[in-house]
Formats: C-alpha cells, structure tokens, sequence
C-alpha cells in the first residue's frame, strides 16, 4: 500500500513540474540535460586531474628450455608453463605484498593523496589498508594477459608521467625479484632433498660395509661362501679316496685274513679317512655359531644388504647430478619486451568520449521521461 502511495505522490510530482505555469515548457530538457552536461563539461575542462599511463610487456623465460613438440593448442594458448608462470605474477603484481614495497619504496600512498588531484579521483586520506588495495587495483595498476603469447601488459595510472614510469619500473624489478627468489627457491628445495637422500644413502652403506668388516674381523674369514666350497671339494675328494680305500679293502679280503697286516692298515686308512670327513662335515654343518653354513648365511644377507645399498648411493648420485642439472636448467628469468615508457600526453579521463556518452544517454533518460509523463497525463484525463 505504502508502495502504491508512493508511486501515486511520484506521478503528481511529474505532472506538477510539467504543469506549472511558472515553469517554462523547456525547464525539464534543461534540468535532465543541460545541467547535468554543464556540470559534466565543467568538471571535465577545468577540474578533473589529467592522468598518465605508463606502459610495460614482459614474460617469463625458462633457462635451457627446449622447443615445445608441435601442438594446435599452443597456437590457442601457448605453453601451459608459461602461461601458468604468467597468472602466478599478475597475481603477485596486484598483491598487498607487492602494494606494500610500493608504498616503501615510493610513498604510494602520498601519492594519491595530493591535493593537487580533484576530489573524485583523490585517494581519501582515511582509506583503510584494504580500500587502499582496492583503489590499487581500480584506479593505479591493469595487468592484461595474452593467452596466445603469454606476455603481461602491464599499465600504470598516476597523475604525472614521471610517477607513472617510476610505479611501473619499481613493479619490474620487484617482479624480478620475485621470480628469481621462486625459481631458486625451488631450485634450493629441490637440491636440499636429494642431498639428504645422497647422505642417508651414504650413511646406510658405510653402516652395511661396516657390518660386513665387522663380521669378517669377528670369524677371522674373509668370504665363507668361499671356505664352504673349498670343505665341499675336500669332503668330496676325501669321500672318493673312502670309495677307493673300500673298494680295495674288498679285494685283499678275497685273498687275504683279516688279521693279515694290509688288512689292518687299509682298515686303519679307512677309519682315518671316515673320521676326517666327520670332521669336515661338522665344520659346515651343525649347531654352532660357526658353523660354515651359519657363517655363508649370515655372510650373504650383510653382502646383499651391502651391494644393495651401495647400488642405491650410485642410484642416488647419479640422481643427484641429474637434479643439479635439471635445476640450473630450469631456473626461469623475466624478461622485458617493452621496457616503461615515458608518457607525453594523458590518456585519461577521455572527455569528449564521456561528454558524448553521457549527452546520449541523458538524451535517452529524457525521451523515456517525457513519455512517462505522457502517458501518466493520459491515464489522469
């Protein structure tokens, strides 16, 4: 209801202004146009601060980088890389962290607020650190990015061409530095983790080649794998001169007495050669610590463990180059294509382009007005 009064006091209102017989006919084409182009024009030509444009293109170079494959969508949106490493400094370029090394740097802040800029476009001495990032991003700094090329456009506004060229070469060295604090702290990073990996690697197989001396100096053997197939050979050699002594002892007794004395010596032979196999045997063999097959076991799980981890610190080295390699070549650098310049002229506010759009579009706001007011009479008679 309240609504509807009100759209009722708004209609008498209009017809009012349009009525009033001390109001001339044109009064309302004045007020909706005239003025409001006056005032435009007035601000415009007298009072609006002139301000420059500074403009810069860099992109980002990877050292070393070698010639991408031929793909369609790089015709379209160049290398991912590239374009990856692009996004990441418009990023920076519009940050507090990069408002902030302005504002050391050059005052910033100051600059903005000079009385010296009209109203409307002065930064308020009272804006908050966030209204004053916002008005960065507003009214100083205009990042474009190309996706075909990958190269940023980098523009500043400022109020004299001298400010607008030092802003834009502050953000240059800035982005610089930046970009080579990043690539080398990955660089670092990367380094630093298989560096640590290259000495775990170290340190496990000097423990493993530790181990395997400890053990050798413990037993007083050098390889028991080796001593196990020396006792092997000589029990089989010992074993075979058994066979043959046997073998004999069963010929003299077809001709000979067991108490004949050939009989008792090759019998005595015999028995030697018995003993000394047992007693080969039980050096391999057997429940001791010693014991030559306890001694191989043991021997060729600290020679594994050894080879294996001497194979990883040479898997490990050679990463290790390679990762140094890798990461010089990788180390990616800004490059300027077009360095600030120094602008002559202002480029902004463009005034004849915004009184026009503005006489337009008033115009318009007054066609649609008096045929508001038409129609309001219409529906009154």
């Amino acid at each position: 209801m309240q609504i509807f009064q009100r759209f009722r006091q708004f209609q008498n209102l209009l017809i009012k202004i349009n009525n009033q017989s001390f109001i001339k006919k044109d009064l309302l084409f004045i007020v909706v146009v005239i003025i409001p182009i006056f005032v435009l024009a007035v601000y415009y030509l007298f009072i609006a601060s002139d301000k420059f444009v500074s403009e810069s293109k860099i992109t980002i170079k990877q050292t070393g980088q070698q010639p991408a494959s031929f793909n369609i969508g790089f015709l379209f949106l160049g290398s991912p890389s590239a374009r990856e490493d692009a996004m990441f400094l418009k990023e920076y370029i519009l940050s507090y962290d990069m408002l902030d090394y302005l504002e050391r740097k050059l005052g910033l802040r100051n600059l903005y607020q000079s009385k010296k800029i009209d109203f409307f476009q002065r930064l308020p001495s009272d804006a908050t650190h966030e209204e004053f990032l916002k008005y960065y991003r507003k009214n100083i700094v205009k990042v474009i990015f190309d996706d075909v090329s990958s190269i940023l456009t980098i523009k500043v506004f400022a109020f004299s061409p001298e400010d607008a060229k030092r802003i834009n070469e502050a953000i240059l060295e800035q982005c610089e530095r930046y970009i080579n604090a990043v690539s080398h702290k990955i660089a670092r990073e990367q380094m630093n983790f298989i560096e640590q990996e290259l000495s775990y690697a170290n340190r496990k197989m000097q423990i493993a080649k530790n181990n395997l001396i400890k053990f050798q100096n413990t037993y007083k053997v050098m390889d028991p794998t080796q001593e196990a197939q020396a006792k092997a050979a000589l029990i089989s050699q010992l074993e075979a001169q058994l066979a043959n002594q046997e073998a004999q002892l069963k010929t003299l007794l077809t001709y000979l007495t067991e108490d004949s004395f050939q009989i008792q010596a090759l019998k005595n032979q015999i028995k030697a050669l018995k003993d000394q196999i047992e007693k080969e045997k039980a050096k391999m063999v057997g429940v001791g610590d010693t014991k030559l097959n306890r001694l191989a076991l043991e021997y060729l799980n600290l020679k594994l463990d050894a080879d294996f981890v001497t194979d990883v610190y040479k898997a490990t080295l050679s990463a290790f180059e390679t990762t140094r390699v890798e990461a010089s070549r990788k180390l990616k650098n800004l490059v300027i294509i077009a360095s600030p310049n120094l602008p002559e002229e202002p480029l902004y506010p463009r005034k004849a382009y915004n009184l026009t759009l503005a006489t337009v579009l008033l115009l318009l706001f007054y066609g649609i007005l008096k045929i508001v007011i038409g129609v309001i009479k219409e529906h009154r008679l």
